[in-house]
């Protein structure tokens, strides 16, 4: 499942791509998971959503 974590590595966001990220985030997806839909890292996911100052995402027990 990590195929297409690193295809957007470290490349400009695009308004789509930002636009994607906001609807998954706001509707509650876990940011792992977001970044296998656009093809990046989690790390760049959480960064750019405290960057658009997106609400925390409260993790779930495991």
């Amino acid at each position: 499942m990590t195929d297409n974590v690193t295809l957007n590595a470290g490349t400009p966001w695009t308004i789509t791509a930002v636009e994607k990220l906001q609807e998954l985030w706001n509707g509650g997806v876990a940011p792992e998971m977001i970044g296998h839909a656009l093809g990046r890292p989690e790390d760049e996911v959480r960064a750019k959503a405290a960057e658009l100052k997106l609400p925390q995402h409260v993790e779930a027990p495991d």
